[in-house]
């Protein structure tokens, strides 16, 4: 417990340090650092969380794992949540390229801008549906309940997948 505590405020000093001022939120590096390898503790360790037959069952997670599930899961509502409730939404600073930018289908740092700016209740809609999943990450490891556990992984890749496909690769 006391481990996911620190995981949690380092995530904080994190969150606020990407943070342009306390109204505005940088996308590019909170996804980057925050809530891209969170997503991937939490599908690596809930993976862990199945049967062979791909069904729910939490004998095969460690007191460790579950507390590994709440931290992560604590960092990435944090994330989410402060680009659901930041005044000012900022793909990537100036100058900064992301990701796949320049392959077929992906949107440049500015063109993301664009849709951002275009729709911004929906990028704040997106953003607190994640840290929505999160809480629901954080109830499956405060209980061990490994159905809430597959039922949230489902959930994140969906919600993902539904700003990514508006925010990132609209042409799609």
């Amino acid at each position: 417990m006391k481990r996911a505590l620190l995981g949690l405020g380092a995530a904080f000093a994190l969150i606020a340090a990407t943070q342009a001022s306390s109204d505005s939120a940088v996308v590019h590096t909170l996804m980057k650092d925050v809530v891209a390898p969170q997503a991937d503790r939490l599908w690596d360790v809930g993976n862990r969380g199945m049967n062979d037959n791909g069904e729910p069952d939490g004998s095969n997670l460690s007191a460790q794992d579950w507390e590994k599930l709440a931290d992560a899961a604590g960092q990435m509502k944090a994330a989410a949540t402060s680009m659901a409730t930041a005044k000012e939404i900022i793909a990537a600073p100036p100058g900064i390229t992301i990701g796949e930018e320049g392959t077929p289908g992906a949107a440049t740092a500015q063109q993301i801008q664009q849709f951002i700016a275009k729709d911004p209740e929906g990028f704040a809609k997106h953003a607190a549906e994640l840290a929505d999943i999160s809480e629901v990450y954080i109830q499956a490891a405060a209980g061990r309940d490994a159905v809430k556990l597959q039922d949230a992984a489902g959930r994140m890749d969906a919600v993902c997948e539904a700003c990514h496909m508006q925010f990132w690769y609209p042409e799609q």
